[in-house]
């Protein structure tokens, strides 16, 4: 992979940020990720934010969303989509209390 193709995931992430501008900021990284849907994959990932994690979800039109009990009592609510050859992954690490029904049931 190069720069140039890196770039093609910033790109991606300007247009959304430009339609939604009011979504919080966010971690994002662009790397490759070799799967059967895309060779680009962007990680956008919230800390505690279970608001603005629904601002992203519904900004980036994901469904569906699992949530998972990670080490440490800590929980993980993530959801992915594919736009444009790209896969935007978009993670909330939620504090070691379990997540809130509302976190679970974003409507889109």
């Amino acid at each position: 992979m190069t720069a140039l193709d890196q770039a093609r995931g910033h790109r991606l992430m300007a247009e959304v940020a430009e339609t939604h501008p009011h979504l919080p900021a966010a971690e994002v990284h662009v790397h490759r990720q070799i799967s059967l849907v895309a060779e680009l994959t962007i990680d956008v990932v919230l800390h505690g934010d279970e608001e603005g994690f629904a601002q992203w979800q519904r900004a980036l039109g994901i469904t569906y969303v699992d949530t998972y009990q990670v080490m440490l009592g800590g929980w993980v609510s993530s959801g992915h989509v594919t736009r444009d050859g790209i896969t935007i992954v978009l993670s909330l690490h939620h504090r070691q209390d379990a997540p809130s029904v509302r976190a679970l049931a974003v409507a889109v």
